[in-house]
């Protein structure tokens, strides 16, 4: 019989290669889960071979009744599915409690599309920076819709970019797949300017004997140990924060939750208001199937029209 902190602890090691908020969202929900089974009748002390189907859908019931989301129920379906996974790994569990729940239907919503305003304190907050390689990094997110992950990855050989005319190739991005873009004069020249870099203390300065565009400040020393000397997608995000953090106090309710990823959300809308096909802005993003094929139902999901979008539509119809 092991107590809660003795089951999740073991549990939460297994998630080690897992990015750290999914872990912390995992071990909330099972938190959660826990303490509202030892309120059952025969449920304290916990042990694992209390988490039955009828535990996990009551729970899910007493989650619905307390008018949590669709999404939330979802993540703890999720968790509690991992968990039993887990247990049943190592002998707690003889079948999965989880397996035989269907997951609740979540309504799609159109992803993050930056207002006019938010595109201006972010374009001027990076302008402010005076940094090249942020302005670099920013404009790959907001004028390319790329990845964090794409642009820690990027090569320097994958780049061929001069005063004129800029092309990228992102390889093995998500789903193993290599696209060829070319790019937005304004992602173009902050690219150049970046690389034609030649004097620069700190930061700013890109490990010459780097395969990678954006280096760690660690470069020298990660490849002594054998390991990748890019700027990481974490390090990415650190930037994108502190700089973020340089916001006004008029600026900040603006842009405090705009995550990079929101960049290449608004890529694919301004892209769709622009007239592009969805077919365009599927390959462009790499939204494609195995075969090559574009994968319109992702792309989708990215260009839903926002409620102020349809707002507007209403008072275009006659009657």
């Amino acid at each position: 019989m092991l107590p809660e902190s003795d089951v999740l602890a073991p549990f939460a090691q297994t998630l080690a290669a897992h990015n750290p908020k999914t872990v912390r969202a995992y071990l909330s929900a099972l938190r959660g889960f826990i303490a509202w089974l030892e309120e059952q009748p025969g449920g304290r002390p916990f042990r694992v071979g209390l988490v039955t189907e009828t535990a996990v859908r009551s729970y899910l019931d007493f989650l619905t009744a307390n008018n949590r989301s669709p999404r939330t129920r979802s993540q703890v379906l999720t968790a509690i599915r991992r968990f039993g996974r887990w247990a049943m790994g190592e002998g707690l569990l003889r079948r999965n409690p989880a397996n035989a729940i269907e997951p609740p239907t979540i309504v799609a919503v159109a992803p993050r599309e930056l207002t006019a305003g938010q595109r201006y304190v972010l374009k001027n907050r990076v302008e402010l920076s005076g940094s090249k390689r942020l302005t670099a990094i920013f404009a790959l997110g907001y004028w390319a819709g790329l990845r964090v992950s794409e642009i820690a990855l990027l090569r320097l050989t994958d780049c061929e970019v001069n005063q004129r005319a800029g092309v990228i190739t992102i390889r093995d991005s998500k789903g193993g797949k290599t696209r060829t873009l070319d790019l937005h004069n304004h992602a173009r020249r902050a690219l150049y300017d970046y690389l034609s870099i030649k004097e620069a203390s700190g930061s700013e300065m890109r490990d010459s004997e780097s395969a990678y565009v954006f280096t760690s400040q660690r470069a020298a020393y990660l490849r002594r140990q054998g390991r990748p000397d890019y700027l990481t997608a974490r390090g990415i995000e650190h930037l994108w924060l502190a700089m973020k953090r340089q916001a006004t106090q008029e600026e900040w309710p603006l842009i405090a939750d705009i995550t990079f990823h929101d960049l290449r959300h608004d890529f694919a809308h301004r892209a769709r208001e622009a007239g592009w096909a969805l077919e365009e802005i599927a390959v462009y993003l790499g939204h494609q199937t195995k075969d090559g094929l574009p994968a319109i139902a992702t792309t989708v999901r990215y260009t839903l029209p926002s409620r102020g979008q349809l707002k507007k539509r209403l008072q275009t119809l006659s009657g």
